[in-house]
């Protein structure tokens, strides 16, 4: 087991993933972390967590972290991930996604980091569905044109680094509700029927799992490309429906529909979804079943309530 006494810098620490990694790490190491994020107004200090309020468009600010708490891991989640957005702003996009990835690698090679960084099965064009590590990427929207760019400045920039290719990500956060579960679940409260795609499948991922993944990661000193995701290679439609089930609603109101119909901008890769053969038997990970990993959440959901209640 590794012993380093790692310090964990966190860029974009207020996503879904990082909640659950500062969850992990703080349960399960005694790491040091630092968490950057534009959503932090103030720079706080608890226990074994530091935060940091930054403007992704002020380098200066990035830069100064850095140099101030040089960590030996750095940890980017942060990303424009609204698929349709990324097809219309391209500038914002390609910002987002490359030239902030860029600037973190020539810093991470200043400081001498290793890079843990963020992709997705959005850089294949969906035709065959799971792929592998190994498979030849073919982005069919901007999006995954910028997570593929993303990638390769990972992999020019001659740096320790490691890439995460994940999908459909969901998980138990305090304050972001931005994922199809949480956007199902919303839909399902209202009562009201609504249309699911029975055409788009994946592997959807528990950021529980994700967060256990990049631990074991770090411990043992892996770099290279890992494909991180869930048990099921599963329909949007039947994941909705599995959602539905697991919190107790009624999924009659969940009304099946063809990708094609919905006329979004950018194209989807339909038969989506990764192959975590790798990380299986290199990480030894067992990854969530869909219906396992929605247990959690909802398990995390009313602690969280409980705890709340509690409080106030």
């Amino acid at each position: 087991m590794n012993l380093t006494p790692h310090k964990i810098l966190i860029i974009g620490s207020s996503s879904k993933t990082s909640q659950a990694l500062v969850r992990l790490i703080s349960a399960e190491t005694s790491w040091e972390i630092i968490l950057v994020s534009s959503l932090i107004t103030a720079n706080i200090h608890y226990k074994n967590i530091t935060c940091y309020p930054i403007d992704y468009s002020q380098p200066k600010d990035l830069k100064a972290v850095f140099l101030k708490e040089l960590p030996t891991i750095v940890i980017n989640t942060a990303a424009m991930t609204n698929v349709d957005l990324c097809e219309t702003d391209h500038k914002s996009a390609w910002e987002a996604n490359v030239t902030l990835v860029e600037y973190i690698a020539r810093m991470c090679k200043v400081t001498d980091a290793h890079l843990i960084h963020f992709s997705t099965d959005y850089i294949f064009d969906g035709i065959k569905g799971l792929y592998a590590e190994t498979d030849t990427p073919n982005p069919i929207s901007y999006y995954g044109k910028t997570k593929l760019a993303s990638e390769n400045v990972c992999k020019a920039a001659s740096i320790s680094h490691t890439i995460i290719r994940t999908n459909v990500v969901y998980g138990f956060s305090a304050f972001d509700s931005n994922d199809f579960v949480e956007w199902t679940l919303d839909k399902l409260t209202d009562e009201k029927p609504f249309n699911v795609v029975t055409d788009q499948i994946s592997n959807p991922t528990l950021t529980d799992d994700i967060a256990l993944a990049i631990i074991k990661i770090i411990k043992k000193n892996r770099e290279g490309t890992y494909n991180i995701a869930g048990a099921d290679w599963i329909s949007r439609f039947d994941f909705a429906k599995t959602i539905a089930k697991v919190f107790h609603l009624d999924e009659s109101l969940i009304e099946p529909i063809l990708t094609e119909s919905l006329g979004q901008k950018a194209k989807r890769p339909l038969k989506g979804g990764l192959l975590t053969l790798k990380a299986q038997t290199d990480l030894q990970m067992n990854f969530a079943t869909v219906e396992a990993g929605l247990s959690t959440l909802r398990h995390h959901k009313l602690t969280y309530l409980i705890e709340k209640d509690l409080v106030n």
